[in-house]
C-alpha cells in the first residue's frame, strides 16, 4: 500500500484542482427560429454556455423565466477561427418592462408588451484563452442587470451579414451534476469541432493509444483479462492528457499565451497520473488492494471526464475481471 501512497495522494490533490476548474456546463443549441418554441433555459442562475451556428437574416431564441430582482447575466461570444473573422452575431434581451435600446433591426419583431435591449457589440481585437476545455473564443457582447419584472424573459442572437459559430453563455453560478460530468468528454468533442477543427485532429490520441495499448499488452507476460482491461484504460486516460496538451497548443496558435494555460497543464498532468497509475496496477499481480484501486481509479476518471468514457467503464471492468496465471511447464525429474 506504501508503494501506492504518494502517487494516489497527488492524485487526489490534482483531482481537486481538476473540479475547482471546470467552468460552464456546454450544452448544444437547439436552434429554434420561432420565440413561441424558444429553447428553454430551466435554470438562468447555472451556468450555461449553449453552442449553435447560425446564418444571415435568421433569429435563435431561447427563453428562461426570472423573478424581479434576479440577477440576469448574459455573454455572446463566437468562434476564435479565422475564416469566421468577418463574423458578427448580436444579441438582444427581450422581457417586461424591459427598456427598448439600441438598433433593433427591423426583420425582427418584438412581442407585444415586451421591450428589446440590444446587447452593446464589443470590439475585441484578440481571441481570449479558455483553460478548462481548452479552447479560445472572442467576446463579443454581455450583458448583467436585475430582473425589473417576474416573467419569462428571451434571448434573440441573430446575424446581419455573415454566418458563423456563437456561444451564448447564461448564468452566473458554476455548479456540476452527475451526468454533467458524464457527458462532458462527448460535449467537449462538439465544442472543438464549433471552433472548426476536424474529427480526426481531435480523436488522433485515442487511435493512437487503443493501438499501443495493444501491443504493450499482446508483448507483456501478463495477458489475462484484468491486464487487458486495464492496460486498454490507462492509455485512454494518457490520450485524454495528449488530447489536453494538443488543444492547448491548438489553441494557443489564435489566443495569447498567458498564465491561463498552467491549468490546462495541471489538468493534463492529472489525466497522465491517472493514465500512469492505472497502467502499473493493471502490470501488477492483481490482488485484492490492486483492483480496489483500479476500481477507485475508474470511478475518479468517470466523474473527471478522463478517458473518453469507455477509460473508466473499462477500470472499473477490470477490478472484476479473472486473473489466471498461465501454468508453469513442470520440470522434469532428472533421475527419470
Amino acid at each position: 500500500m506504501r508503494s501506492y501512497a504518494a502517487p494516489l495522494a497527488v492524485l487526489a490533490a490534482l483531482l481537486m484542482l481538476s473540479w475547482a476548474s471546470m467552468a460552464h456546463v456546454p450544452l448544444i443549441s437547439e436552434e429554434k427560429e420561432n420565440i413561441s418554441l424558444a429553447m428553454h433555459i430551466s435554470d438562468p442562475a447555472k451556468s450555461w454556455a449553449i453552442y449553435g451556428f447560425i446564418k444571415p437574416h435568421v433569429i435563435h431564441y431561447y427563453s428562461f423565466d426570472m423573478k424581479k430582482g434576479q440577477r440576469i447575466y448574459l455573454s455572446l461570444i463566437k468562434s476564435a477561427d479565422p475564416q469566421e473573422r468577418d463574423f458578427l452575431p448580436a444579441m438582444i434581451l427581450i422581457g417586461p418592462k424591459i427598456k427598448t435600446e439600441g438598433n433593433v433591426p427591423d426583420w425582427i419583431k418584438l412581442p407585444k408588451g415586451l421591450g428589446g435591449m440590444v446587447a452593446a457589440t464589443k470590439n475585441a481585437t484578440s481571441a481570449t484563452y479558455e483553460p478548462f476545455g481548452p479552447s479560445s473564443f472572442i467576446e463579443m457582447a454581455e450583458l448583467d442587470l436585475p430582473a425589473p419584472e417576474s416573467g419569462r424573459y428571451y434571448v434573440a442572437v441573430y446575424s446581419n451579414s455573415t454566418q458563423g459559430h456563437y456561444c451564448l453563455v447564461a448564468g452566473y453560478r458554476e455548479e456540476f451534476s452527475f451526468a454533467d460530468r458524464i457527458a462532458s468528454p462527448i460535449t467537449l468533442i462538439f465544442v472543438w469541432l464549433w471552433s472548426g477543427q476536424s474529427a480526426g485532429m481531435i480523436l488522433i490520441p485515442y487511435f493512437v493509444a487503443e493501438i499501443l495499448s495493444i501491443l504493450i499488452f499482446w508483448r507483456s507476460s501478463r495477458r489475462t483479462a484484468y491486464s487487458f482491461a486495464g492496460t486498454m484504460a490507462a492509455f485512454l486516460f494518457l490520450a485524454t492528457s495528449a488530447t489536453v496538451i494538443d488543444q492547448t497548443a491548438f489553441n494557443l496558435t489564435r489566443a495569447p499565451f498567458g498564465p491561463a494555460v498552467f491549468i490546462s497543464l495541471t489538468i493534463a498532468l492529472f489525466h497522465s497520473f491517472l493514465g500512469v497509475i492505472s497502467l502499473r496496477l493493471a502490470r501488477s499481480e492483481a490482488g485484492l488492494l490492486q483492483r480496489v484501486l483500479m476500481g477507485v481509479i475508474g470511478t475518479v476518471a468517470l466523474l473527471a471526464g478522463s478517458g473518453l468514457i469507455m477509460g473508466p467503464i473499462l477500470a472499473i471492468a477490470a477490478s472484476m475481471l479473472p486473473s489466471l496465471k498461465s501454468p508453469m511447464p513442470s520440470t522434469p525429474d532428472p533421475r527419470s
